[in-house]
């Protein structure tokens, strides 16, 4: 019956959002607009635990935010981007910037202080990633410690703290997060960001630098499909979760890292279909991811 609460909960929480009611947060607001997929795991929680996630979703759209419009990267390099990340880090670290997502994110770390450890994980991720990714091995060490640390972000707000889960909470972000790349690859690419291996890109030709001027039709192919591979990678890694029903919520977007990687091409369109929700609802129902 909790289980049951929950998806219904879920369901009408999501439509009076959708409906511009005002019963969300600016945090809770900002991860619909900015990351509907987890946005929308997230509304399984418990209530209080919710709304510290929907804060952590939203330091992460902001972490990400950093990286984004670095076309001139011959003139400005990964600099600006890293200062942006650095006043993050000195947040989390206890200083009173001022930023609209900081009093929810501050509170989070109140209830929970082991999510310092990972939230500045998920700079360090971004960090890499504005340096450079050298190859795949650091390519999979920023998914864990970016997309992953999302969710253990989340499971250890939910007061999940068994290493062995944690880990496999990781792969499960890391996992989605390579699904969501293959998805939105052009976009993420055109927004001024390469969160591709240097060795990837140039054994098809590329590099960072050529990229930002955008990539020949059909040349990006290889990547997508190594991408695929990556990304069931994680998913074996991640396999059998299984979690109480307070803290099920935290592995969700597992589910739609599975579909997203069984497609051939792995290309969608971007909103989800009913197919999508109802195959995390039945996750959360049942507890198999």
């Amino acid at each position: 019956m909790m289980d049951i609460a929950a998806a219904d909960t879920a369901i009408r929480a999501e439509r009076d959002a959708g409906a511009g009611g005002d019963g969300l947060s600016l945090c809770g607001a900002i991860a619909r607009r900015s990351d509907p997929d987890r946005f929308f795991c997230a509304l399984f929680l418990p209530e209080p635990v919710r709304e510290d996630a929907f804060s952590v979703i939203a330091f992460n759209h902001e972490s990400v935010r950093a990286l984004t419009g670095m076309q001139s990267w011959s003139v400005a390099g990964p600099m600006a981007g890293l200062i942006r990340l650095q006043w993050w880090r000195e947040i989390i670290e206890g200083a009173p910037h001022p930023h609209e997502v900081a009093p929810g994110l501050r509170a989070a770390l109140a209830q929970a202080p082991a999510l310092r450890r990972t939230l500045l994980r998920i700079l360090d991720a971004r960090e890499a990633e504005a340096e450079g990714l050298t190859d795949w091995p650091s390519w999979r060490a920023a998914m864990r410690g970016g997309a992953g640390g999302v969710q253990v972000a989340i499971a250890q707000r939910a007061g999940l703290g068994d290493p062995v889960t944690l880990q496999r909470i990781e792969a499960l972000g890391a996992a989605y997060g390579a699904g969501g790349l293959l998805r939105h690859l052009d976009i993420v690419l055109a927004a001024g960001r390469c969160p591709l291996p240097d060795t990837a890109l140039q054994a098809i030709g590329l590099s960072r630098e050529a990229l930002r001027n955008g990539a020949p039709p059909g040349i990006l192919d290889p990547l997508r499909v190594r991408l695929r591979e990556e990304g069931r990678a994680f998913l074996a890694q991640a396999l059998p979760v299984r979690l109480r029903r307070d803290s099920r919520a935290a592995a969700l977007p597992g589910v739609l890292a599975r579909r997203d990687l069984a497609r051939p091409d792995g290309r969608r369109p971007a909103g989800r279909g009913l197919g999508d929700r109802l195959a995390v609802m039945a996750a959360m129902l049942s507890g198999r991811i």
